[in-house]
């Protein structure tokens, strides 16, 4: 058993479960995510009017923070169509307690002995009650989504709505269980993960100003002041992309990845048998020069399709890869394009000295620095 209580069977039940859910979504999801478009600009719009009441040139705006609160009312907006208020408010008990819940399972990967010290046991009980209550505010979610449904009112056609038609669609492969499991996975690693992306984007940027100003060209001349960015604006965005996937080769954010072989194979001259339990690092192979050149080095060209640099397109896996690729791929790198989009239309921003892009490792990879930065209004650009 788990210090949250989980025991060992559960999770490998939970890891299969993954891999269905994810086969059965991965060719749906990008379709679908197309509607979320409006929701990602307009969180995008009440992002820029709270960093624009701020963005005088020598107030300190703490830009992971600000990232982190963003993405957590995205989600729930996008997820379950509850929203939480303007982005200055207090924070919603849910998002509280998910925050108590990600701390559990970063401490449960990183200090396994948290299970037995004596000294953690408030910190044990908080999680467990965290982890009940976001439980069962999905599960009498699903249930209120289900009798409307019945009864024949109007239902919000948000993602939680879609896993649950997919459900419709799977009944033999999809319990209320695994749509439940999968739903709060989405939840739980779509927010930090996304921000902390967002975070050292634009620590990366600042310390690099000829990327910076590049970037800003592209948005200037191919978007220019355009208030709704959607599909077809972000494809006139080849560099944005570039950076992106750069960003994401020297810092993803979930670095590694377990797997077990499902056959015998003999890798670099050692034989590995089935069953192996394995651990890929994604952070190791994307910044190895056996893989790469200059690989602590931030060159966004390096990903462009014309490139003289080639290399394989296992170096930088930051979503995983294979059956088991995230499922919240598209939809994260869809939100952070927007985002940065309209941070780079209506602010010019530089890196509070002294900010580093140094790692705090908290199970996710994160700016320890926090990036702290200056912001100042830009001069509205013609599209």
């Amino acid at each position: 058993m788990s210090p949250f209580g989980i025991t060992q069977l559960e999770l490998h039940y939970q890891a299969i479960n993954l891999y269905h859910f994810a086969k059965l979504v991965w060719v749906e999801i990008t379709s679908y995510i197309g509607k979320f478009a409006s929701e990602f600009n307009g969180f995008a719009d009440r992002y820029a009017e709270y960093l624009e009441s701020k963005a005088d040139g020598k107030t300190e705006i703490h830009m992971l923070n600000t990232f982190n609160k963003l993405m957590l009312h995205l989600l729930y907006k996008v997820a379950f169509s509850v929203d939480m208020g303007p982005l200055t408010d207090e924070d919603h008990p849910f998002v509280t307690t998910m925050k108590t819940a990600v701390i559990g399972f970063a401490n449960l990967l990183s200090s396994p002995l948290v299970a037995i010290n004596p000294f953690k046991w408030r910190f044990r009980r908080d999680v467990r009650e965290a982890i009940k209550y976001i439980r069962q505010s999905a599960e009498q979610m699903m249930t209120d989504r289900n009798v409307a449904k019945r009864n024949g009112d109007y239902v919000p056609h948000d993602l939680l709505e879609y896993i649950m038609e997919l459900k419709e669609k799977h009944p033999s492969k999809m319990t209320d269980e695994i749509l439940l499991d999968n739903f709060l996975t989405f939840l739980l690693a779509g927010q930090e993960t996304s921000a902390n992306t967002l975070g050292f984007m634009i620590a990366l940027l600042a310390k690099n100003p000829e990327c910076y100003k590049k970037l800003q060209k592209e948005v200037d001349e191919n978007v220019g002041a355009v208030a709704v960015i959607t599909f077809d604006e972000l494809v006139k965005l080849p560099y944005l992309d570039m950076v992106l996937k750069e960003t994401l080769r020297l810092y993803p954010v979930v670095k590694s990845s377990f797997r077990e072989t499902a056959t015998d194979y003999v890798l670099g001259g050692h034989h590995i048998p089935a069953g192996t339990d394995m651990v890929a690092s994604f952070y190791a192979t994307s910044r190895s020069e056996q893989n790469i050149t200059n690989p602590s080095e931030f060159m966004p060209e390096r990903f462009d399709v014309d490139s003289p640099e080639k290399f394989s397109k296992f170096v930088s896996t930051p979503f995983s890869t294979g059956p088991h690729t995230c499922i919240g791929k598209k939809f994260a790198e869809i939100e952070m394009k927007i985002i940065i989009v309209k941070i780079m239309q209506n602010f010019d921003f530089e890196l509070i000295p002294g900010q580093t892009c140094e790692i705090q490792d908290n199970t996710l990879l994160q700016p320890k620095s926090g990036v702290k930065c200056f912001l100042r209004p830009r001069k509205t650009v013609t599209a």
